[in-house]
């Protein structure tokens, strides 16, 4: 894996530090005084500790049991229990998280998506954890997993709930077009054939909105980059050829190939929506869907597969979803109990639980031989799809600015392909001047 060697050496870094140093970085910023959400121990002496998560549905289920097997296990024997909170989006809970700090209400341990680990690290407001995790545990994570848990060479993070972007199709729609549905498309060009064959019968082909994750892995998969190789994303190389092709290769599928755009800020619910009522037969989204769409084509009574994101030049796709963190003001005792927290949700047991539950990935290399993952995809195959995929899985960006940045860019998606040809390549560098003063703030 192309990222890997730095991986390497950030873990040979931690292994080097003194475990004294965790508490030691945070203090720096803001202190180890305890934490504001988790005032005290219960009346019989066990440490209360507050989670916030987010997302609903079989995600907020799955918080919910390996909160409730925590508490009946590990924090039973120990004297640990912890209060789960869904704090919504992951947008929704990094502006709580920030509010409930300032009024010294953050909870104790949080999950965090992955590209906002530097800055909330840099904040002040999440420790370091290298002393509270196992080397054998870091080993064990897939390393291209492993990028966005640091923050200058320090461990902040440790990989809960993973995702790759991957292709679905709709099999019964391919099977009624003409199209070969035992395997997706592997190439652009088998993904304009599969469009254009879906046309005959009346469906839209690649449905796709301004999704900034999907055209990050696209310009991947055309030897290019949205914000350059670094993930620090210093400036914006959305305009540079191989990520300027691919916008022109998707606006060439609007125009001449039958994909799909869904417009404006409602785009990712309207493309819902035509998956749900089979009116388009590709669309990009988390593994983490998985088990989601397989519920919807049950009940819609048709079948859906999954497969690695089309390559035109090679193959390579940004991981996304969480990692669990820890806020800086947990310390003593507190802070051994959330250590034991972490340590349960991202085990071998609990990812191997997580990923049938939700579709996230496999995070630990050692539970792909476990029985209850070979049982399941030979039932399930689509599951393994992502899987698989993590052997050209690379970190996502880690810009303060990238958010804000990345809607410049969609935006700007957007107007291109309601446009003429002739404006992308105007439009992609009127963005960039706009963008990098976001990304060098």
């Amino acid at each position: 894996m192309s990222n890997a060697s730095p991986n390497l050496s950030r873990r040979q870094f931690l292994r080097g530090a003194a475990s004294a140093g965790a508490c030691a970085a945070a203090a720096g910023l803001v202190g180890c005084g305890p934490s504001g959400a988790s005032r005290s121990g219960g009346d019989d002496g066990t440490i209360e500790l507050t989670y916030w998560y987010c997302w609903t549905d079989k995600i907020k289920e799955n918080n919910e049991e390996r909160v409730k097997e925590f508490n009946d296990t590990v924090g039973a024997e120990k004297g640990i229990h912890v209060t789960a909170e869904s704090q919504g989006s992951y947008d929704d809970l990094n502006s709580k998280l920030r509010t409930a700090f300032t009024a010294n209400e953050e909870p104790d341990v949080c999950v965090m998506v992955i590209n906002g680990t530097r800055a909330f690290a840099e904040g002040g407001m999440i420790q370091p954890l290298a002393d509270l995790v196992a080397e054998e545990d870091l080993d064990d994570f897939w390393d291209g997993l492993m990028e966005n848990c640091y923050s200058d060479n320090e461990l902040y993070g440790v990989p809960y709930l993973r995702s790759t972007p991957v292709l679905y199709y709709n099999k019964t729609l391919f099977d009624k077009a003409g199209v070969a549905s035992g395997k997706a498309p592997e190439t652009w060009g088998d993904m304009v054939e599969a469009s254009d064959a879906l046309a005959k019968v009346g469906v839209g082909g690649y449905g796709f909105y301004s999704y900034i994750w999907a055209f990050t892995a696209f310009a991947y998969c055309n030897g290019g980059a949205l914000f350059g190789d670094d993930l620090s994303a210093k400036e914006a190389t959305f305009n540079e050829q191989p990520a300027l092709d691919m916008v022109r290769w998707f606006k060439d599928g609007v125009d001449n190939h039958n994909f799909s755009f869904c417009a404006g800020s409602n785009g990712s619910d309207t493309l819902n929506t035509y998956v749900a009522n089979q009116q388009v037969g590709m669309w990009v989204t988390s593994t983490a869907d998985l088990t989601n769409h397989l519920s919807l084509a049950e009940q819609g009574g048709y079948e859906i597969n999954v497969g690695f994101i089309p390559r035109n030049t090679q193959n390579k796709v940004p991981t996304g979803g969480c990692n669990l963190v820890m806020t800086s003001r947990v310390s003593d005792a507190r802070r051994e109990a959330a250590g034991e927290f972490i340590n349960f949700m991202t085990s071998k047991d609990s990812a191997i639980k997580n990923h049938l539950k939700t579709g996230y990935l496999l995070t630990r290399q050692s539970a792909a031989d476990d029985s209850r993952i070979s049982e399941a995809y030979a039932e399930t195959p689509q599951y393994q799809v992502a899987f698989d995929q993590l052997e050209y899985a690379v970190g996502d960006y880690m810009n303060a600015g990238y958010t804000q940045a990345s809607k410049v860019y969609t935006d700007a998606i957007d107007q291109i392909m309601g446009g003429s040809p002739d404006d992308i390549k105007p439009r992609l560098d009127d963005a960039k001047q706009q963008a990098d003063p976001i990304l060098s703030e």
